[in-house]
């Protein structure tokens, strides 16, 4: 079981870890529950299972895991708020396909509003754990 430390102890998160990360709960979705989180034992397990990953910062924990797990469902969440709009595109290869001058100066205004900033990484690029997060959320969860 993964040891949890202090609370100075910060998580440092690389892309390799984050990917093996998600890679572990989607294969373990079937454990999500009808918030979209998971278990404690599920995170505990996410935590051993990266920790040959560890290239920078403490060992991550079960607490570590699921703050990062929060995190990348704001994400998730910020991106499908995005999609509901009318009159918006998003597609997983090029983002919100941001270009134009006109598309922009509306983009920056979204993207100020509360709670939208997470989506400024997309102007013209997709999120790499886009798909297998949609496969873990349950749709119609609301969350």
């Amino acid at each position: 079981m993964a040891q949890e430390s202090s609370h100075t102890d910060r998580a440092i998160w690389t892309e390799t870890e984050t990917d093996q990360f998600v890679l572990y709960l989607f294969n373990n979705r079937a454990q999500v529950c009808d918030t979209s989180n998971f278990k404690d034992v599920t995170y505990n397990g996410a935590a051993e299972a990266i920790a040959p990953h560890l290239q920078n910062g403490p060992k991550k924990t079960r607490t570590m895991c699921k703050t990062k797990w929060g995190s990348l469902k704001q994400t998730y969440n910020t991106i499908q708020k995005y999609c509901q709009q009318s009159g918006v595109h998003w597609d997983n290869v090029t983002g919100a396909n941001i270009q134009h001058e006109g598309t922009t100066t509306v983009w920056n205004k979204y993207i100020l509003k509360k709670g939208n900033l997470p989506m400024h990484h997309f102007c013209i690029s997709r999120w790499r754990h886009y798909e297998r997060i949609d496969g873990i959320i349950p749709q119609g969860s609301g969350i």
